[in-house]
């Protein structure tokens, strides 16, 4: 049985952000695709709180829900980091900087790359290697030389490389 067109009104009117997400991937139908995206991104803040939770489920959908949205969560999830929120909310909101991709990240993250908590350097150093901006590529060699995590190291190392390789 096929699948119907996802009724983004009604999805939005819920608060289904699941059902948003699931019609962002709707391929039949780019406007539905779109009203599901545009849906998502005027729940930023919402789906920033919910970054906190203990849910891994719920953490997923969320962190993709934010990736879904783009560029418009992006100076959101900049202020998680320069009001420096909870770790754990910065670890997630690096870990969707880099899946958005958004140069505008660079110097938070590069920030986040001098973080005490090991866990938020090597996310932000995994985002700057996805996000590819030449500029980061010295902290990053840096941070692979002398971190002083090995896991860091390694992350740092791998993104190093992906960028000096697209150079």
């Amino acid at each position: 049985m096929p699948f119907s067109t996802p009724n983004v009104a009604r999805l939005q009117a819920r608060g289904d952000t699941e059902g948003l997400l699931k019609a962002t991937r709707y391929k039949q139908d780019a406007e539905v695709r779109e009203a599901a995206r545009l849906a998502l991104c005027e729940q930023i803040d919402f789906l920033i709180g919910k970054l906190d939770t203990r849910n891994l489920r719920q953490l997923l959908i969320v962190r993709d829900a934010l990736v879904a949205c783009g560029p418009p969560a992006v100076d959101a999830m900049i202020f998680v980091h320069t009001d420096h929120q909870s770790v754990n909310r910065r670890q997630d909101t690096a870990y969707v900087l880099g899946m958005v991709g958004d140069p505008r990240a660079v110097p938070v993250l590069l920030d986040a790359l001098r973080d005490n908590d090991a866990a938020l350097r090597m996310v932000a150093a995994a985002a700057l290697g996805k996000i590819g901006d030449p500029d980061a590529a010295d902290a990053l060699r840096l941070a692979a030389l002398k971190d002083s995590n090995a896991q860091v190291r390694k992350a740092a190392s791998r993104a190093f490389r992906k960028i000096s390789e697209a150079g």
